[in-house]
């Protein structure tokens, strides 16, 4: 069973307690999934070579919705969440800050209420999004749990997913969280000219970064509105073609997809030999001020 610890969240003592350990949003970033933090980053942060930095859009309108779609949550549910503060029960830097724990232990609430649609195509698969995983998978190891119910919330209605441990990925999870809490502890991060090339002074990359900030900014800013606008045109669309003005909106089901983990006939069933080849995945990421140098030079794959 966890340790849970006696800590309100968003206080000086939870944030000293999230510090000296490895939280659930740090593991997307230690996996190389996150969108705006390297490993090299975060292990900047954790050793005090770098500040932690403040709150993003995003994350002030996640903590002032929070309370409101655990509510919608519950009221659809018909079950009571309480925040809660854990510690794994053999790793003690693993650590997990959860929107709700159920009093049974058999569930934890992650809240998300994203400012853009990004995680749509997800969601409607039935799936959490791939940036979130790891923070899901990370907190249902430290807590033990059956299942992790994720709850996106709009301001009004929320979309549930439910996730269970996936234990080959948690095995890997712990395998780079771990590697990666020695070097905070050892107050070291290994170079590997292989995994890091630093091009902050070459004139052709600057400009071709700045081109990418600059084009990156205005795609998220027409996603925020294309997503208001397509809000609208679904509320409007009451019929199963509805069209005008040049815009048409086709309603449609088509199944959900399946979870092979949860097939019985398929445990204990080895299907790598039925994976694809690996293909090469290149994320290009936004990070720091382009003005000003790095804290931090980051690496290409999570440790």
């Amino acid at each position: 069973m966890p340790k849970i610890e006696r800590l309100h969240q968003n206080t000086p003592e939870w944030q000293s307690w999230r510090f000296g350990g490895i939280g659930s949003s740090d593991a997307p970033v230690i996996m190389g999934e996150s969108n705006f933090k390297t490993p090299r980053m975060l292990w900047s942060i954790k050793t005090g070579r770098a500040p932690e930095g403040g709150d993003s859009p995003a994350t002030r309108r996640g903590r002032a919705l929070e309370q409101c779609a655990r509510r919608a949550y519950e009221t659809r549910m018909q079950m009571q969440m309480e925040p809660a503060c854990l510690v794994h029960d053999q790793l003690d830097w693993m650590r997990a800050s959860l929107d709700g724990f159920s009093f049974d232990g058999s569930i934890v609430l992650e809240i998300k209420c994203p400012l853009s649609g990004r995680d749509q195509a997800a969601l409607q698969e039935g799936r959490v999004p791939a940036y979130y995983y790891a923070q899901i998978q990370h907190q249902l190891e430290v807590s033990r749990a059956q299942e992790a119910h994720y709850w996106s919330f709009d301001g009004a209605t929320g979309i549930l997913v439910r996730a269970r441990p996936d234990r080959e990925y948690i095995a890997w999870l712990i395998e780079a969280e771990a590697a990666f809490w020695q070097r905070v502890v050892d107050n070291r991060w290994s170079e590997s000219t292989e995994d890091e090339l630093d091009l902050d002074a070459d004139p052709a990359w600057r400009s071709a970064a700045l081109q990418y900030r600059e084009a990156r900014i205005r795609l998220d800013q027409a996603t925020i509105e294309e997503q208001q606008a397509r809000k609208l045109l679904e509320q409007m669309a009451t019929a199963r073609r509805t069209y005008g003005s040049g815009v048409e909106v086709l309603r449609s089901f088509r199944k959900g997809s399946v979870e092979y983990s949860s097939v019985p006939e398929l445990r204990g069933v080895d299907l790598e030999p039925y994976r694809k080849a690996a293909v090469e995945v290149v994320k290009i990421k936004l990070s720091g001020d382009p003005e000003k140098p790095p804290l931090a030079r980051s690496v290409a794959t999570s440790p």
